[in-house]
């Protein structure tokens, strides 16, 4: 067997270096052949040949893979995601709350399975797409190296819940067309955003169709209140939200929003969100 390692030596300040020497010791002990290969950090670095590789392994968070989609496109073997970002909401997926050593056993010998990824004006991505206050919360985080993990979000969250205000926005689900005020929107292929947050709780990355969060106008009291529902997943019924499900959604607005993708921070006036349906193969359960 011949594995690949990709590796990402920022990610999570710069600790993932520590996941590496793990991973390298695993492999040995196992007698494993493998190589090593930073991630990119823009799309003029070559592209490995994935064909001369048995599976691969990313050694980083959501952000490493987002990179690895853009920059490499989605790569033709299976693909095991160690945590080892700030950030490792897809690996959960793939891999629940397994310990690094049981995430190890999974690239040796996990189940091989399709997953679904999703585009949005033609950047991948593999967790989801939020637009508005999530968006600006990503921002905020990545123009802040030092906020880190699920406190450093959980108190971003707060901060904005003060300062974010609704943006009015235009939506088209499956061509159906519905427009409002918008405190946020996020467009889920898998449950959980910013270390644990459970937007769309039933957004599942193997059923080819995204679950699709709109939370309208809401005052600062219920803000604050209903925001651990939001975290929890529990918010689907309140009257200010709107839980739908769709494999292709557009949006629009009059003003340059903010979205995240991954962690990732892109900003648009128009973000056209496709669903690609098994587009990669992962290694996990």
């Amino acid at each position: 067997m011949e594995i690949l390692l990709l590796f990402n030596p920022k990610a999570n300040g710069g600790r993932s270096k520590n996941t590496l020497q793990r991973t390298k010791s695993f492999l040995d002990w196992h007698q494993i052949n493998y190589q090593i290969l930073e991630t990119p950090e823009n799309r003029d670095a070559a592209a490995p040949d994935w064909h001369t590789f048995d599976r691969a392994a990313i050694i980083g968070g959501d952000g490493t893979l987002h990179r690895v989609l853009n920059y490499w496109g989605v790569p033709q073997l299976p693909l095991c995601l160690i945590s080892a970002g700030s950030g490792n909401d897809f690996s959960r997926l793939s891999h629940g709350s397994a310990s690094l050593e049981k995430q190890l056993h999974h690239l040796l010998k996990g189940q091989i399975f399709t997953c679904d990824l999703g585009t949005c004006n033609d950047v991948w991505f593999a967790t989801g797409v939020g637009i508005g206050f999530d968006g600006e919360i990503a921002r905020i985080l990545q123009a802040n190296s030092r906020f880190k993990g699920h406190l450093a979000y959980y108190l971003v969250v707060v901060m904005q819940i003060f300062r974010y205000r609704e943006k009015y926005i235009d939506v088209e689900v499956d061509g159906e067309q519905r427009s409002g005020a918008s405190l946020l929107l996020t467009i889920g292929n898998g449950a959980e955003f910013g270390g644990g947050f459970r937007v769309t709780p039933r957004a599942s990355f193997e059923d080819g169709i995204f679950q699709c969060c709109w939370i309208h106008e809401i005052g600062l009291l219920q803000r604050l209140f209903h925001l651990s529902k939001v975290e929890k997943g529990t918010h689907e019924n309140l009257p200010f939200v709107s839980m739908f499900d769709g494999r292709s959604v557009m949006v629009r607005s009059n003003e340059e929003l903010t979205c995240h993708m991954d962690g990732e921070v892109y900003q648009w006036k128009e973000f056209r969100v496709t669903m690609h349906a098994g587009a990669i193969q992962l290694i996990g359960r």
